[in-house]
């Protein structure tokens, strides 16, 4: 028997004759309201608010708070698939999927936080996650192989996107004391330089060299 939750969540709904809201607009609001505000701001209410709308008629097209996470979550994921062929070289298809996936966490901050929540994937996250794993196919892996690469690859994009989205937990990023160089000399060396700000230079950097230690661990001759 099917699972009618899933069902209602991913089923588009039509607006009614001369009625302009519909699922999308509900989603859109709530994708504006948390890229300004963060993913704690959204709520029916706030939504309805913003639209101009009563709160009932939102559960029109959205039945939960939750199902409306995972419809956010959703759509900004469809930024993330790359719409046009993959290149053949697995290098520069992961390379095309990290930048474009970075660009969406970046852009959209809360998505960091929304992606911990459990919950069915959507028709978009499954289009990208059969991406990753095409991305990776001429490498001729084992899946549990091809699965790790592209966990690798998400996982530093992932960090480093967290990274930008919340500078003031970035250790890295913050004043430090007084060092004394008795006690901490190598810290107190690195501290004469500037730690660079993290931004698509650097993204791309750390991105060549978690490619080049995938290349050296798994693109092995006789692969």
């Amino acid at each position: 028997m099917p699972n009618r939750a899933s069902e209602l969540v991913w089923d588009k709904t039509k607006p009614a004759p001369g009625r302009k809201l519909n699922r999308d607009v509900v989603v859109g609001a709530a994708i504006a309201l948390a890229d300004h505000e963060g993913l704690d701001a959204v709520s029916v209410r706030r939504i309805a608010t913003d639209l101009g709308v009563r709160p009932m008629s939102l559960y029109t097209h959205i039945a939960t708070k939750d199902d409306l996470v995972r419809l956010m979550v959703d759509e900004v994921v469809s930024e993330i698939i790359i719409h046009e062929e993959l290149p053949e070289d697995w290098r520069a298809a992961l390379g095309r999927i990290a930048h474009s996936s970075h660009a969406a966490l970046a852009a959209h901050p809360w998505m960091l936080q929304a992606s911990t929540r459990s919950g069915m994937l959507g028709p978009n996250a499954l289009r990208h996650a059969e991406q990753l794993i095409a991305a990776v196919a001429p490498l001729r892996l084992d899946p549990a192989d091809a699965w790790a690469v592209a966990g690798i690859v998400n996982d530093y994009t992932l960090g480093h996107a967290l990274r930008i989205a919340h500078p003031a937990a970035d250790t890295e990023q913050r004043p430090y004391p007084t060092i004394d160089p008795a006690v901490f000399p190598h810290l107190a060396r690195a501290l004469h330089a500037r730690t660079p700000d993290r931004d698509d230079a650097t993204f791309t950097t750390g991105l060549d060299t978690v490619l080049d230690g995938i290349e050296r661990r798994f693109a092995r001759p006789g692969r």
